[in-house]
């Protein structure tokens, strides 16, 4: 931005910060934008200044269609050149959080700033809202490592045949958002590299004493995060524990959830310190505990971490799909443009009778029940959706190690491309099964369509790597949108012959899973 614009929005800062700063009685009338944002777009559910929020009592309000418990602060990102008004608090990129007095304060502060979005520097503005989150998990699911002959998983997904090419490439970064990751477990301490809680704001991730416990306790109870790393990420070769998808992949762990409220501040910080960090994947074995349209500034940063790691190839970012059972809604996270979104499976292939369901799912992949648990332990009764994401992050994870160059969508493409339609189901025109979604992950044809030159050069793949054809046109997006994963209403391509047919592809605590001393 040009020096004398920057200056001009220091200055209508400067004027506009007064306002931010007198108290609630005192707030001037705010004037109607002149093009107030839609409640809902492409990028996410939006803030509309105009509209007064409407007050249910506490701090309950209802805006953007829809009720909202309003923390004191509002979120906002920046345009390039502009300055965050005094007392905002960074949150990596461009995203800042601005702290206000209560709930009341948060939304006049909010209506301010998105009074004017271009004069102020805006690009995307919205009160700090709790959003309880929770593992995707379901409750009682039932080399000289010692526990890697019972993760049956990995025989079912013929993953012998992938480690026999490679046990994955320590560049390769995985960011897993999850709650307390053990890092000093034997299984995944040499792994770790940038660890950081997003919830607490500290560079220390591990599981607090007490979370998730029943009742008063000070021992580790919350398994879910070291759970979910173990079956990305878990260390071959040791003498311990189990053997991740990508045992030799680097992990970046980071603490999202914990006992209390869940900010979308904290959400946000999660995947600017994932972009930060350089990932090449990012694991999402959470999700809210009721349906929530995606706001604007959480669809922003996750877009941004779709496109600016590596280079600019950006990182898959994949979700659970929810153990609610379920149609999951296309304005959700799982919904959003970029995001894999996987639905879970029993060891015979058939789908769990909670996982969600509907067009936002990609994939299905095995519930892995086996993995570790915090202090050195592990268990056998982990599960959930929270379970088969991971398996295909670790997925992921293996074939970047094998082909770094492959771009997000690339990357997502080439799984979904190569996973196996269920025959005992009806898909619809374009291959998609509500539950399965376009087949389960299917590693051995991933491994087959790398060997065949699938993935940037292929014979459908556009040459800026985009997956726009020859002829100029560009496959269809989840949503209807660009630059994403699953085509809907579009015939299925499949990898034959050798030449890899890519699309664009467009796109909750623990319960207890019972965990016993490592050996």
């Amino acid at each position: 931005m040009p020096r004398g614009m920057s200056i001009v929005l220091r200055g209508l800062f400067a004027l506009i910060l007064p306002m931010l700063c007198l108290p609630a009685a005192a707030a001037p009338a705010l004037a109607a934008p002149a093009a107030a944002p839609a409640a809902v777009g492409p990028g996410g559910l939006r803030f509309d200044p105009a509209v007064e929020p409407r007050p249910l009592g506490g701090d309950r309000f209802h805006f953007a269609g829809a009720d909202w418990d309003v923390l004191p602060g509002v979120v906002f990102s920046l345009v390039p050149g502009a300055v965050a008004p005094e007392g905002a608090v960074h949150l990596g990129g461009p995203s800042w959080r601005l702290p206000a007095a209560d709930a009341a304060d948060a939304l006049r502060k909010a209506r301010l700033l998105g009074a004017d979005f271009a004069a102020n520097g805006v690009e995307h503005v919205f009160p700090d809202v709790a959003l309880p989150k929770t593992p995707a998990q379901v409750d009682g699911v039932s080399f000289d490592d010692p526990d890697y002959g019972g993760q049956w998983y990995l025989e079912l997904l013929g993953m012998e045949q992938l480690y026999a090419v490679s046990e994955g490439d320590p560049a390769v970064r995985v960011a897993v958002i999850d709650s307390g990751i053990d890092i000093g477990h034997p299984d995944l301490a040499d792994a770790v590299v940038e660890p950081y809680d997003a919830f607490a704001d500290d560079e220390d991730p591990s599981p607090d004493p007490g979370d998730s416990c029943a009742g008063s306790s000070t021992a580790i109870c919350d398994v879910h995060g070291t759970a979910v790393s173990g079956v990305v990420l878990a260390r071959a070769h040791n003498g311990a524990g189990i053997v991740g998808l990508c045992p030799r992949c680097t992990l970046v762990p980071i603490r999202l959830l914990g006992d209390g409220v869940g900010a979308m501040s904290a959400d946000i910080a999660a995947f600017e310190h994932a972009i930060a960090a350089d990932v090449g994947v990012i694991n999402n074995s959470w999700g809210y505990t009721r349906p929530v349209s995606a706001p604007a500034p959480l669809a922003a940063v996750i877009r941004r971490a779709q496109t600016e790691p590596r280079g600019g190839k950006g990182a898959l970012v994949v979700f659970a799909a929810g153990n609610d059972d379920r149609e999951l809604r296309d304005d959700e996270l799982t919904g959003l443009d970029g995001v894999i979104c996987v639905s879970a499976t029993d060891r015979y292939g058939a789908p769990t009778n909670y996982t969600n369901s509907g067009d936002s799912v990609d994939l299905a992949a095995p519930s892995a029940t086996v993995t570790i648990a915090p202090e050195g332990g592990s268990t056998e009764t982990f599960g959930g959706t929270s379970a088969a994401a991971p398996v295909v992050s670790g997925v992921a994870a293996w074939a970047l190690s094998v082909k770094p160059e492959l771009t997000a969508v690339e990357l997502g493409a080439l799984l979904v491309e190569t996973a196996a339609p269920n025959a005992l189901v009806t898909r619809d025109a374009a291959g998609h099964h509500a539950v399965y979604g376009y087949g389960q992950i299917d590693p051995p044809a991933v491994l087959a369509a790398l060997e065949a030159g699938g993935g940037p050069g292929g014979a459908d793949t556009g040459a800026d790597g985009t997956g726009a054809s020859e002829e100029g046109g560009a496959a269809p997006g989840k949503g209807g949108g660009g630059g994403c994963f699953t085509a809907r209403g579009a015939p299925r391509a499949f990898f034959a012959a050798g030449v890899a047919a890519l699309l664009c592809l467009g796109r909750r605590r623990l319960g207890g899973p019972s965990a016993r001393g490592g050996s």
